[in-house]
């Protein structure tokens, strides 16, 4: 046992060994030094580590600095293993340190820039630096085999070491409204009751506990795995359609040809699909303050205060009805400033479509105004999940970090949906139950995602006059490299089809001009349609095109898919359940082991 002051003074009270006792206040104890006012201090193994503010006055080149030190107490004087130290402004401070039992070469620290440093557990180096999140890095904690991140927004994330150069996150879930102040393991559990809890301490005032193995998810990873050995599919054919209006009269769409065929072209070429998911953003003129204030305060579920919704509803129905035929009715459509959803089925599929359910996140004028934001469907089919996102993120080159945490509130917000019935418990999956995006099996996310091209415009248009240009742009495409380069990017997991058309805005209306007025702002593809499944062959993407209805300043874009619907055998699966909880007994066991190595009984 170690107690710690303000001073710097370590007490380190010491085990009764020849009577069998625990530390306690009443034990031998000694005493130690190390410099006053440590901002973090905790104890890994048998080394003290610890991190300090240095004030930019006291700081080589005035900047504002930390400096980690590691402390060696097992003998008659505190020795000092490492000293290690770098500048606020890359790595921010330290909230916590621990390790990890299945990795116990080394140490990992958390910081307030949503780095993860990893050190050696000797206490002698740091040996490199990851960055997990754009957020705060709060607590951390490792109960076995995976490493638990806990974050000033709620969050937490468990992560998969796997190897040094490629973490994963297996799960992440919303633990806490606030920060997640503290993670740790009942090490009592291992001995009295053969399982591993964590708990989370938030500034909710809540302490909650966890099962540290992860049993639920493990089961359903393995069940995913071999869904083939107790599950028949079935296809289904969908349609995903987005376009940014611009505010525009659909009235307008009459005004030039390429605008008045729009929906004769996506809807013609369709064959015979069973689900059409028409995804709109700004329907309403967001620049005007009086018909856009109307909406906020007036409009309901069921009022349309402007009619504008009320007239697209209409002119798609009247499309969906000449072009497809009269087998497709209505089943859902919502609305939030701006953003519309529309979605037709074929009637033998509405008939069985579950779970239907809707929900807003408003982002925007402080979360309240909903200019920006998203509409989330969703429903359930056969035994296969669905989540259709709306999504109209953050708007400007220089607002990356608004789109994040937009995707953000999206993606891991807790409880967004209505609890479902016990009858489609198996069609969602990693142990949810439905009430969370990711809960899903399948997720579509299309909209205007804001998403620029990082060259300059006159570069763009140069590059797009050369032959093969997209190619040339798309290593330079902001969402195309954070999928590829920010491990805690909330679209990674996210497929999208490869991309064959020019940049979606910004245009002239009607014309085929990009943007001429005096912002000249840079053509992108801010319009994208998305998905993530868990099982790769559910999703196949057949048509990822543009149109050219010239009325808005973005182009509209669709895509097809054929997603493989599953049905689950009871008899089978009850089989394929036993097995799978038969191998979980001996990696249960196996992750046990681990952890009480890592944490001794009477610890």
């Amino acid at each position: 046992m170690l107690t710690l002051d303000s001073t710097g003074r370590i007490v380190v009270w010491l085990p009764d060994e020849k009577h069998g006792k625990l530390a306690s206040l009443h034990s031998h104890s000694k005493v130690f030094q190390i410099p006053p006012d440590p901002m973090r201090v905790n104890v890994v193994g048998d080394l003290v580590w610890a991190d300090w503010k240095v004030s930019a006055s006291e700081a080589p080149g005035g900047l504002e600095r930390r400096v980690v030190r590691v402390y060696d107490v097992s003998g008659t004087r505190a020795v000092l293993r490492c000293e290690k130290g770098w500048d606020v402004q890359a790595l921010g401070g330290i909230f916590t340190f621990c390790s990890v039992p299945s990795h116990p070469q080394f140490v990992f620290a958390g910081h307030a820039t949503g780095h993860i440093s990893i050190w050696k557990s000797d206490g002698t180096g740091m040996l490199g630096v990851k960055r997990v999140s754009k957020e705060a890095i709060t607590a951390l904690c490792g109960p076995s085999r995976f490493l638990w991140v806990g974050y000033a927004s709620g969050v937490i994330d468990v992560i998969d070491l796997g190897s040094s150069d490629r973490w994963k996150v297996v799960k992440r879930w919303r633990a806490h409204r606030g920060p997640v102040l503290s993670l740790g393991v009942d090490a009592s559990s291992l001995w009295t009751a053969s399982s591993l809890r964590v708990y989370s301490g938030g500034a909710d005032f809540k302490v909650r506990f966890w099962d540290g193995l992860l049993r639920d998810d493990w089961i359903s990873r393995r069940m995913q795995d071999t869904v083939e050995t107790y599950c028949d599919f079935s296809p289904l054919r969908m349609a995903v359609f987005t376009w940014n209006c611009d505010g525009q009269d659909p009235a307008l769409l009459q005004r030039t040809e390429a605008s008045r065929s729009l929906f004769a072209s996506f809807l013609q070429r369709l064959d015979r699909p069973d689900l059409v998911v028409f995804n709109f953003q700004e329907l309403v003129d967001l620049s005007d303050l009086t018909l856009a204030a109307r909406t906020v305060l007036f409009a309901t579920a069921t009022h349309d205060v402007t009619g504008r919704y009320r007239h697209w509803r209409t002119l798609l129905a009247d499309a969906v009805e000449r072009f497809l035929g009269p087998d497709y009715t209505l089943v859902h459509e919502d609305k939030l400033v701006g953003l519309f959803t529309v979605v037709f089925a074929r009637r033998a599929v509405a008939s069985q479509m579950k779970d239907l359910a809707s929900c807003h996140i408003k982002s925007g004028f402080d979360e309240t105004y909903g200019n920006k934001g998203s509409i989330l469907l969703r429903f359930v089919l056969q035994d296969s999940s669905f989540c259709l996102i709306n999504a109209h993120l953050a708007a400007g080159k220089t607002h990356p970090a608004e789109r994040q945490r937009d995707l953000i509130q999206i993606l891991d917000a807790a409880s967004r949906f209505p609890r479902p019935g016990q009858a489609t418990h198996n069609a969602y999956i990693g142990g949810g139950d439905g009430t969370e995006v990711l809960d899903c099996e399948t997720v579509f996310f299309a909209g205007d995602l804001n998403f620029r091209i990082q060259l300059p415009r006159e570069e763009v248009l140069r590059i797009l006059a050369k032959s093969d240009p997209y190619s040339r742009l798309l290593p330079h495409d902001e969402l195309t490299a954070l999928k590829h380069d920010d491990p805690a990017f909330r679209l990674r997991a996210f497929v999208e089809a490869p991309i064959d058309f020019p940049p979606t805005y910004k245009y002239d209306h009607f014309s085929s001009q990009y943007d001429t007025s005096a912002k000249q702002r840079t053509p992108s593809w801010c319009d994208r349609i998305l998905w993530r499944t868990q099982r790769k062959e559910s999703v196949k993407c057949l048509r990822y095109e543009r149109f050219e209805a010239d009325m808005s300043d973005h182009r509209p874009v669709a895509a097809t898919f054929q997603v493989m619907v599953r049905t689950i055998d009871p008899v089978r699966a009850d089989s394929a359940y036993r097995r799978t909880v038969h191998d979980w007994a001996e990696v249960e066991e196996e992750l046990l082991q681990t952890a009480r190595r890592h944490h001794p009984v009477g610890q």
